[in-house]
Protein backbone atom coordinates (compact mmCIF):
# COMPACT_ATOMS: atom_id res chain seq x y z
CA UNK A 1 0.00 0.00 0.00
CA UNK A 2 1.37 3.34 -1.06
CA UNK A 3 0.81 5.27 2.16
CA UNK A 4 2.31 2.58 4.38
CA UNK A 5 5.21 2.02 2.01
CA UNK A 6 6.06 5.70 1.96
CA UNK A 7 7.18 5.37 5.59
CA UNK A 8 10.51 4.44 4.05
CA UNK A 9 10.84 7.96 2.66
CA UNK A 10 9.57 9.59 5.85
CA UNK A 11 6.72 11.28 3.96
CA UNK A 12 4.01 9.23 5.64
CA UNK A 13 5.39 9.88 9.12
CA UNK A 14 5.93 13.56 8.37
CA UNK A 15 2.33 13.93 7.28
CA UNK A 16 1.02 12.14 10.37
CA UNK A 17 3.22 14.36 12.55
CA UNK A 18 1.85 17.46 10.83
CA UNK A 19 -1.70 16.21 11.40
CA UNK A 20 -0.91 15.66 15.09
CA UNK A 21 0.23 19.29 15.27
CA UNK A 22 -3.05 20.37 13.66
CA UNK A 23 -4.96 18.27 16.21
CA UNK A 24 -3.12 19.93 19.10
CA UNK A 25 -3.66 23.34 17.50
CA UNK A 26 -7.44 23.04 17.15
CA UNK A 27 -8.05 21.13 20.40
CA UNK A 28 -8.37 24.32 22.51
CA UNK A 29 -11.22 25.48 20.25
CA UNK A 30 -13.11 22.21 20.71
CA UNK A 31 -12.36 22.26 24.43
CA UNK A 32 -13.99 25.68 24.57
CA UNK A 33 -16.99 24.78 22.32
CA UNK A 34 -17.57 21.56 24.34
CA UNK A 35 -19.30 19.18 21.88
CA UNK A 36 -20.01 15.51 22.77
CA UNK A 37 -21.42 16.64 26.13
CA UNK A 38 -17.93 17.08 27.59
CA UNK A 39 -18.73 20.34 29.37
CA UNK A 40 -18.41 19.86 33.11
CA UNK A 41 -14.73 19.01 33.25
CA UNK A 42 -11.82 21.41 33.62
CA UNK A 43 -10.44 23.06 30.50
CA UNK A 44 -7.23 21.05 30.83
CA UNK A 45 -9.18 17.79 30.95
CA UNK A 46 -11.21 18.79 27.90
CA UNK A 47 -8.04 19.82 26.06
CA UNK A 48 -6.46 16.43 26.74
CA UNK A 49 -9.64 14.65 25.65
CA UNK A 50 -9.84 16.48 22.33
CA UNK A 51 -6.13 16.21 21.62
CA UNK A 52 -6.26 12.43 21.96
CA UNK A 53 -9.52 12.07 20.04
CA UNK A 54 -8.37 14.21 17.10
CA UNK A 55 -4.97 12.52 16.84
CA UNK A 56 -6.77 9.14 16.72
CA UNK A 57 -9.13 10.52 14.08
CA UNK A 58 -6.29 11.50 11.75
CA UNK A 59 -4.64 8.11 12.22
CA UNK A 60 -7.87 6.26 11.44
CA UNK A 61 -8.45 8.38 8.34
CA UNK A 62 -4.91 7.65 7.14
CA UNK A 63 -5.39 3.93 7.76
CA UNK A 64 -8.72 3.76 5.91
CA UNK A 65 -7.32 5.75 2.99
CA UNK A 66 -4.28 3.45 2.79
CA UNK A 67 -6.53 0.37 2.78
CA UNK A 68 -8.61 1.82 -0.07
CA UNK A 69 -5.83 3.41 -2.11
CA UNK A 70 -5.17 0.37 -4.32
CA UNK A 71 -8.84 -0.41 -4.94
CA UNK A 72 -9.86 0.31 -8.52
CA UNK A 73 -13.28 1.73 -7.60
CA UNK A 74 -11.61 4.13 -5.14
CA UNK A 75 -9.06 5.31 -7.72
CA UNK A 76 -11.86 6.06 -10.19
CA UNK A 77 -13.78 8.26 -7.74
CA UNK A 78 -13.35 12.05 -7.90
CA UNK A 79 -11.30 13.47 -4.98
CA UNK A 80 -14.34 14.89 -3.05
CA UNK A 81 -16.04 11.50 -3.20
CA UNK A 82 -12.85 9.77 -2.01
CA UNK A 83 -12.62 12.13 0.96
CA UNK A 84 -16.30 11.64 1.84
CA UNK A 85 -15.93 7.85 1.67
CA UNK A 86 -12.82 7.89 3.87
CA UNK A 87 -14.54 10.10 6.46
CA UNK A 88 -17.70 7.99 6.45
CA UNK A 89 -15.82 4.71 6.94
CA UNK A 90 -13.32 6.06 9.48
CA UNK A 91 -16.21 7.33 11.61
CA UNK A 92 -17.24 3.75 12.45
CA UNK A 93 -14.09 2.69 14.36
CA UNK A 94 -13.88 6.22 15.68
CA UNK A 95 -17.12 5.60 17.59
CA UNK A 96 -15.22 3.10 19.75
CA UNK A 97 -12.42 5.58 20.44
CA UNK A 98 -14.67 8.56 21.10
CA UNK A 99 -17.16 6.46 23.06
CA UNK A 100 -14.47 5.01 25.34
CA UNK A 101 -12.90 8.44 25.90
CA UNK A 102 -16.27 10.05 26.60
CA UNK A 103 -17.24 7.24 28.97
CA UNK A 104 -13.97 7.63 30.89
CA UNK A 105 -14.51 11.37 31.20
CA UNK A 106 -18.27 11.67 31.72
CA UNK A 107 -19.65 8.18 32.29
CA UNK A 108 -21.45 8.19 28.92
CA UNK A 109 -23.16 4.88 28.17
CA UNK A 110 -23.75 3.56 24.69
CA UNK A 111 -27.26 3.19 23.25
CA UNK A 112 -28.60 2.87 19.73
CA UNK A 113 -29.71 6.49 19.66
CA UNK A 114 -26.54 7.69 21.38
CA UNK A 115 -24.22 5.78 19.04
CA UNK A 116 -26.12 7.03 15.96
CA UNK A 117 -25.90 10.61 17.23
CA UNK A 118 -22.19 10.19 17.96
CA UNK A 119 -21.56 8.84 14.45
CA UNK A 120 -23.00 11.92 12.79
CA UNK A 121 -21.16 14.21 15.19
CA UNK A 122 -17.93 12.42 14.30
CA UNK A 123 -18.66 12.81 10.58
CA UNK A 124 -19.40 16.51 11.00
CA UNK A 125 -16.42 17.28 13.23
CA UNK A 126 -14.16 14.97 11.23
CA UNK A 127 -15.06 16.79 8.01
CA UNK A 128 -14.25 20.14 9.63
CA UNK A 129 -10.83 19.08 10.94
CA UNK A 130 -10.01 17.32 7.64
CA UNK A 131 -10.69 20.56 5.75
CA UNK A 132 -8.65 22.51 8.30
CA UNK A 133 -5.76 20.10 7.93
CA UNK A 134 -5.92 20.37 4.14
CA UNK A 135 -5.88 24.17 4.35
CA UNK A 136 -3.07 24.31 6.92
CA UNK A 137 -0.84 21.65 5.36
CA UNK A 138 0.14 22.69 1.82
CA UNK A 139 1.71 19.82 -0.05
CA UNK A 140 5.12 19.97 -1.65
CA UNK A 141 5.28 20.69 -5.33
CA UNK A 142 6.41 17.13 -5.85
CA UNK A 143 4.73 14.63 -3.60
CA UNK A 144 5.76 11.16 -2.68
CA UNK A 145 6.14 8.60 -5.46
CA UNK A 146 4.18 5.41 -5.59
CA UNK A 147 6.46 2.46 -4.94
CA UNK A 148 4.51 -0.14 -6.82
CA UNK A 149 6.98 -1.89 -9.11
CA UNK A 150 5.99 -2.43 -12.73
CA UNK A 151 5.85 -5.90 -14.14
CA UNK A 152 9.07 -7.20 -15.65
CA UNK A 153 7.22 -7.87 -18.90
CA UNK A 154 6.16 -4.23 -19.15
CA UNK A 155 9.70 -3.01 -18.53
CA UNK A 156 11.10 -5.47 -21.05
CA UNK A 157 8.92 -4.32 -23.94
CA UNK A 158 8.88 -0.61 -23.07
CA UNK A 159 10.32 1.55 -25.86
CA UNK A 160 12.90 4.24 -25.08
CA UNK A 161 11.48 6.92 -22.81
CA UNK A 162 10.56 10.16 -24.56
CA UNK A 163 12.27 13.04 -22.84
CA UNK A 164 9.82 15.66 -21.63
CA UNK A 165 9.80 18.55 -19.13
CA UNK A 166 7.15 16.70 -17.12
CA UNK A 167 9.36 13.61 -16.73
CA UNK A 168 12.10 15.84 -15.32
CA UNK A 169 9.80 16.82 -12.45
CA UNK A 170 9.40 13.23 -11.28
CA UNK A 171 11.50 11.49 -8.61
CA UNK A 172 14.28 9.42 -10.16
CA UNK A 173 12.80 6.09 -9.07
CA UNK A 174 9.56 6.64 -11.00
CA UNK A 175 10.90 8.36 -14.10
CA UNK A 176 9.95 6.31 -17.10
CA UNK A 177 7.55 6.12 -19.99
CA UNK A 178 4.57 8.39 -19.24
CA UNK A 179 1.35 6.35 -19.46
CA UNK A 180 -1.35 8.72 -18.23
CA UNK A 181 -2.09 11.82 -16.15
CA UNK A 182 -4.79 11.92 -13.47
CA UNK A 183 -6.03 15.11 -11.80
CA UNK A 184 -6.26 14.98 -7.97
CA UNK A 185 -7.46 18.26 -6.45
CA UNK A 186 -4.73 20.79 -7.32
CA UNK A 187 -2.25 18.06 -8.24
CA UNK A 188 -1.62 15.84 -11.22
CA UNK A 189 -0.69 12.22 -10.61
CA UNK A 190 1.75 11.20 -13.31
CA UNK A 191 1.60 7.46 -13.99
CA UNK A 192 4.66 5.92 -15.60
CA UNK A 193 5.79 2.36 -16.28
CA UNK A 194 7.80 2.60 -13.04
CA UNK A 195 5.08 3.87 -10.67
CA UNK A 196 3.46 7.24 -10.08
CA UNK A 197 4.03 10.56 -8.35
CA UNK A 198 2.07 13.74 -7.63
CA UNK A 199 3.08 17.08 -9.14
CA UNK A 200 1.57 20.41 -8.12
CA UNK A 201 0.31 21.88 -11.40
CA UNK A 202 -2.77 22.17 -13.60
CA UNK A 203 -3.68 19.30 -15.89
CA UNK A 204 -3.45 21.54 -18.95
CA UNK A 205 0.11 22.52 -18.03
CA UNK A 206 1.04 18.88 -17.37
CA UNK A 207 -0.32 17.89 -20.79
CA UNK A 208 1.77 20.61 -22.43
CA UNK A 209 4.90 19.45 -20.58
CA UNK A 210 4.28 15.80 -21.49
CA UNK A 211 5.33 16.48 -25.08
CA UNK A 212 6.75 14.93 -27.19
CA UNK A 213 4.72 11.98 -25.84
CA UNK A 214 1.68 11.57 -28.11
CA UNK A 215 -1.62 11.36 -26.28
CA UNK A 216 -5.03 12.85 -25.74
CA UNK A 217 -7.36 14.13 -23.04
CA UNK A 218 -10.24 11.70 -22.47
CA UNK A 219 -11.89 13.27 -19.43
CA UNK A 220 -11.67 16.62 -17.65
CA UNK A 221 -9.43 14.85 -15.10
CA UNK A 222 -7.55 12.36 -17.35
CA UNK A 223 -5.04 12.36 -20.18
CA UNK A 224 -3.62 9.14 -21.67
CA UNK A 225 -0.65 8.31 -23.85
CA UNK A 226 -1.70 6.72 -27.14
CA UNK A 227 0.98 4.03 -26.75
CA UNK A 228 -0.35 3.07 -23.29
CA UNK A 229 -3.88 2.27 -24.52
CA UNK A 230 -4.68 -1.42 -24.43
CA UNK A 231 -8.39 -1.28 -25.19
CA UNK A 232 -11.59 0.76 -25.15
CA UNK A 233 -15.04 -0.07 -23.80
CA UNK A 234 -18.16 2.00 -24.37
CA UNK A 235 -20.71 2.21 -21.56
CA UNK A 236 -23.80 4.12 -22.66
CA UNK A 237 -22.82 7.74 -23.28
CA UNK A 238 -19.43 7.30 -21.67
CA UNK A 239 -16.62 4.80 -21.83
CA UNK A 240 -13.40 3.57 -20.29
CA UNK A 241 -9.88 3.04 -21.59
CA UNK A 242 -7.78 0.09 -20.40
CA UNK A 243 -4.11 0.94 -20.01
CA UNK A 244 -1.07 -1.34 -20.08
CA UNK A 245 -0.43 -0.77 -16.35
CA UNK A 246 -3.89 -2.11 -15.46
CA UNK A 247 -5.47 1.29 -14.81
CA UNK A 248 -8.81 2.31 -16.30
CA UNK A 249 -9.25 5.90 -17.45
CA UNK A 250 -12.84 7.16 -17.72
CA UNK A 251 -13.93 8.68 -21.03
CA UNK A 252 -16.50 11.45 -20.77
CA UNK A 253 -19.18 12.15 -23.37
CA UNK A 254 -17.26 15.18 -24.63
CA UNK A 255 -14.33 13.06 -25.79
CA UNK A 256 -16.19 9.83 -26.54
CA UNK A 257 -16.42 10.11 -30.34
CA UNK A 258 -12.75 10.90 -30.97
CA UNK A 259 -11.62 8.18 -28.56
CA UNK A 260 -13.98 5.64 -30.07
CA UNK A 261 -12.81 6.47 -33.58
CA UNK A 262 -9.18 5.99 -32.54
CA UNK A 263 -9.36 2.93 -30.27
CA UNK A 264 -12.66 1.09 -30.72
Amino acid sequence: MRDFANVRNGNWLQKRGAEACVALGVSPAFAWIRPFGVDEQTFLARFGYWSGVLVCWFMLMATVEALLSDRRFFQNLPPPARRALVIGLAAFPMIIVAGAATNALTGWEASIVGVAAMYWKIVMIGSIVALLAKALMPERAEAEPAIEAPSQALLAVAPPVAVSPLAARLPLNVRGRILCLEMEDHYVRVHTDRGSALVLMRLSDAIAEAQPVAGRQVHRSWWVSDEAVEGFERVGRTGAIRLVNGARAPVSQRYLRSVEDSFA
